[in-house]
């Protein structure tokens, strides 16, 4: 059965000298309670990386500039998934931030902005809905192949990917930032609420 999660895409920034441990890059990572120290690692590599937050300095420093920010951008999104090797990933310019907006747009029975170079979109037909690669209007099925789902398949995976990426923010992730400071894990889970979940 086809379903759906959320990740982040290109995690490929410099590491901040506060994460000691070696990091392997991965093209993407699926969010959810499960992750690793390893996932939120990268998430942290990638949320910093790419604010523009300055690592060279203390892991205090770095995360009093981040939790300034009016907002933040990563990229990733919701990736799309028939199977663990058949995928449709958030493309170019297409944030995390933009999770809550490609729901509430699948809600309502549009496509949503999901990157470009290539552009997935979405079309409905009745109860089924096609997640495509590239533009849907591409006649090459050869390359151009949808994933499939029934409506009500989407709309529940895309509430239980909701729910992971909250498993995300209050599970690992806290837990992660909680180990060495107790206030900033509090201050950025509230922030991350508002940032992703609004």
């Amino acid at each position: 059965m086809p379903y759906t999660k959320p990740v982040i895409i290109e995690p490929y920034f410099d590491k901040p000298e506060w994460i000691t441990d070696e990091v392997i890059r991965e093209e993407f990572i699926c969010l959810s309670s499960e992750s690793n120290e390893q996932d939120v690692e990268l998430f942290l590599i990638l949320l910093f990386g790419y604010n523009h937050i300055n690592i060279e300095q203390s892991f205090l420093l770095s995360f009093n500039e981040l939790l300034e920010q009016e907002g933040v951008a990563i990229s990733g999104g919701i990736a799309f998934f028939e199977d663990e090797s058949k995928y449709i990933l958030p493309s170019c310019c297409c944030g995390l931030e933009d999770f809550s907006e490609v729901i509430d747009t699948i809600n309502n029975k549009q496509s949503p902005w999901m990157g470009h170079d290539p552009a997935p979109g979405i079309t409905y037909s009745n109860d089924q809905v096609r997640v495509w690669p590239d533009n849907p209007e591409i006649a090459d099925s050869n390359v151009n192949k949808p994933i499939q789902y029934s409506y009500k398949e989407l709309i529940d995976s895309l509430e239980k990917t909701r729910k992971e990426m909250q498993g995300f923010i209050e599970g690992p992730l806290y837990e992660w930032i909680n180990k060495r400071d107790q206030e900033i894990a509090n201050t950025m889970r509230d922030r991350m609420n508002q940032w992703i979940m609004k």
